[in-house]
């Protein structure tokens, strides 16, 4: 048999390619319920408002400690100075008097008087 027989033939035909779209499912809207914003309530506000108060009266009585412990300070000081200075005054009383009673000073003022040196009169105190 020939091969140009009238029987049917595979015939090639090129078709463009056309790509199969797959169907998008439709989205179901999930229902979620609506989140309601409630305000601040009363006893929030409260609780807050009570916070603020106890917080501002710590930093005041922190303030007014500091401004204390400040003038305690200064005090001590200016005490401390006053002390120091009627020391410095004390130590040069006492060396005056170490001066002025020296022994040959007062055996000196003695004769200038007209006072006479007696061993029998004479008594040592001790302070």
């Amino acid at each position: 048999m020939p091969l140009e027989s009238n029987l049917a033939r595979n015939i090639e035909i090129e078709v463009p390619f056309q790509p199969q779209v797959a169907p998008t499912p439709k989205k179901e809207k999930i229902h979620t319920p609506l989140t309601k914003r409630i305000g601040i309530t009363k006893g929030e506000k409260l609780l807050i408002s009570s916070v603020l108060i106890v917080l501002f009266a710590l930093i005041a009585v922190s303030i007014s400690l500091e401004i204390t412990i400040a003038s305690t300070n200064r005090t001590l000081q200016d005490t401390t100075t006053s002390i120091a200075e009627s020391t410095t005054v004390n130590d040069n009383l006492k060396q005056e008097v170490q001066e002025l009673s020296r022994y040959d000073r007062v055996y000196e003022i003695a004769n200038k008087f007209g006072l006479e040196m007696n061993e029998e009169n004479v008594r040592n105190v001790i302070k």
